[in-house]
């Protein structure tokens, strides 16, 4: 089967007559990005499209082991739901405190680093495979 790569590209469309391709493994890699890196709502024909881990981004932690714990979840439930493709097999995220310093105002900054870890099946193949993210929290934003 082929896949269409994204973002579609229509300057490449009208200039041969076609858009990129990919593999299966690479559109479901996209695809689970961008399930990761939207919020619920955003999406203007399925409100719930998206990864509820935005609602935890500015909320006051009372436990740490439960925000985590949470935070996977919702990872785990919207990958479930918007990749029928895959079969998943664990989920993992590794925190990371992560210091910046700017430039220009050599101001120092540490921000919260989540290493998502998808491990899962493609179901057409029986393949297994592994895919990587990293995002950056409050405000979230993918690295």
């Amino acid at each position: 089967m082929n896949f269409y790569k994204t973002p579609l590209l229509f300057t490449h469309l009208f200039e041969s007559g076609d858009l990129s391709r990919c593999s299966e493994s690479e559109s479901i890699d996209k695809n689970l990005e961008l399930i990761i890196t939207t919020c619920p709502g955003e999406h203007k024909y399925d409100p719930g499209y998206g990864c509820g881990i935005w609602f935890l981004d500015f909320e006051n932690v009372v436990s740490i082991q439960r925000w985590e714990n949470e935070f996977m979840s919702f990872i785990a439930k919207a990958a479930g739901k918007y990749e029928p493709r895959i079969m998943i097999l664990d989920t993992q995220v590794n925190f990371l405190d992560v210091k910046n310093q700017h430039e220009l105002s050599g101001a120092v900054s540490i921000r919260k680093r989540a290493d998502i870890q998808i491990d899962a099946i493609i179901v057409s193949s029986g393949k297994k495979c592994r895919f990587y993210y990293a995002l950056y929290l409050g405000p979230l934003t993918s690295d």
